[in-house]
C-alpha cells in the first residue's frame, strides 16, 4: 500500500507556523480572552505552552485548528501563517482539508473525542479516507499499521474494539495513531496526559517524543507540567490570563526565568531531594475575563508589583536572542540590584 507522504520535517528556512498578534474575544465579554499572542514553530521543533488552567492555552490551540465556534468566539486581530496560508482567514472547506492532514490535534480526554459507536480501527481509517486517495482496504491497513506503531498490544484484535473496551492509556494511544495517520507536519497536543496516572503519563510522553523523532513532525505541547516541558521542549511560551508573558529557548526559561509568574511556577514545583519547608505558592487567582486589570494582568498577584505595572500593560520585549519577557522590572537581577544600591 502506498500512502502519499507530506513534507513533514522539511526545512524551508521559514517557520512552519507563525502566529502574530492573535487576539480572541467571546461575545459579551469586556476583554480579549487571548490578547496579542505571538509565537512561531519550525519544522521538527517542539514548543511547549505552559500556564495555569484558564490562561487561554487551549482556546489558542482550538482557534488555530478552526474548532472554536464563531460566534460566540471572534477573531479581533492577528494572523496564523501555516505554510504561508493564514489559518484564521481560510474558508472552512480549505481549513478542513488541512485539519487532520497537514495539522492534527490530540485532545485532553480521548473518551469524549472518540465516537463510542464506531470501532477504533474504522475511526482511524476514516481519517485516512478523508484526506488520501486510497481504497477502504488500504485505509484499514494504514490504520492497523498505526495501531502497531503506537504499541497497542494485539493490534489486529484491538482494531475491532470500541472505545469503551480500552483503558484510558490505550484510548490516548488510539488518538495519537489517528492524529499521525496522515503524517502531519504539525501536531498540537492539548494536555494529552492529564486524565492518566503517572506511569501511563510517562509512557505517552515518551511515545509522542519517539514518534516525533521518527517523522520530523513539529509539536505544540500544551501543558502545566514543567517536568514534561524540561524533557521535551525546544522552546517555551509562558501564558498568563490570555497573554504570553515570557518565551524563549527551554534552557533560558529554566536557567534564567525573568517574569515573576515564571518564577512562581518554577518555585511551586516539588523537588526530589529532602524537603526544607512548604512549597511556594502564587497567591490569588487568575482574573476572570470581566475583571482583567488595566495594566499588567499579573500585577494583583505579583510580589514585585509597582505603580507602573498597574498603569499600562508591559510589551513583550526581547532581553537576549530569542528570550522575551513582558515585565517592567526585567531583567530582574539588574533592576533589583539598582533598587538596592
Amino acid at each position: 500500500m502506498q500512502i502519499e507522504q507530506t513534507s513533514a520535517g522539511q526545512d524551508t528556512g521559514q517557520p512552519l507556523l507563525k502566529v502574530d498578534d492573535l487576539a480572541l474575544r467571546f461575545k459579551g465579554t469586556k476583554a480579549n480572552v487571548v490578547d496579542g499572542v505571538s509565537f512561531s514553530v519550525n519544522a521538527g521543533e517542539t514548543l511547549c505552552i505552559v500556564g495555569e488552567s484558564g490562561c487561554g492555552k487551549s482556546v489558542t490551540a482550538l482557534s488555530l485548528m478552526g474548532l472554536l465556534p464563531m460566534p460566540p468566539g471572534e477573531i479581533v486581530s492577528g494572523t496564523a501563517l501555516f505554510n504561508g496560508s493564514d489559518l484564521l482567514a481560510l474558508p472552512s472547506r480549505a481549513l478542513g482539508n488541512i485539519r487532520g492532514n497537514e495539522m492534527a490535534m490530540i485532545f485532553q480526554e480521548p473518551m469524549t473525542s472518540l465516537n463510542p459507536s464506531y470501532r477504533i480501527g474504522e475511526q482511524i481509517a476514516e481519517v485516512v479516507l478523508r484526506h488520501r486517495k486510497v481504497s477502504k482496504s488500504e485505509a484499514r491497513q494504514r490504520a492497523l499499521k498505526m495501531l502497531e506503531k503506537v504499541k497497542i498490544p494485539a493490534a489486529a484484535q484491538r482494531f475491532r474494539d470500541y472505545p469503551h473496551q480500552l483503558s484510558g492509556g490505550m484510548r490516548q494511544r488510539v488518538m495519537i495513531a489517528m492524529a499521525l495517520a496522515n503524517d502531519p507536519q504539525l501536531l498540537i497536543a492539548d494536555e494529552p496526559t492529564t486524565a492518566l496516572d503517572v506511569t501511563i503519563q510517562a509512557q505517552i510522553i515518551d511515545l509522542i517524543r519517539t514518534l516525533q523523532d521518527e517523522t520530523g513532525t513539529a509539536l505544540i505541547m500544551i501543558t502545566h507540567d514543567l517536568g514534561v516541558v524540561a524533557g521535551i521542549a525546544d522552546k517555551v511560551a509562558v501564558m498568563y490570563a490570555g497573554q504570553i508573558v515570557e518565551q524563549g529557548p527551554v534552557e533560558d526559561i529554566f536557567d534564567n526565568p525573568q517574569h515573576p509568574y515564571t518564577l512562581g511556577l518554577m518555585s511551586s514545583v516539588p523537588s526530589i531531594g529532602q524537603r526544607s519547608g512548604r512549597l511556594t505558592t502564587i497567591s490569588g487567582m487568575v482574573p476572570t475575563i470581566d475583571r482583567m486589570p488595566a495594566g499588567c494582568r499579573f500585577a494583583p498577584r505579583c510580589p514585585f508589583s509597582a505603580e507602573a505595572c498597574r498603569l499600562s500593560p508591559p510589551p513583550l520585549t526581547e532581553l537576549e536572542s530569542g528570550h522575551s519577557v513582558a515585565c517592567v522590572h526585567a531583567p530582574l537581577e539588574t533592576h533589583f540590584a539598582e533598587v538596592g544600591a
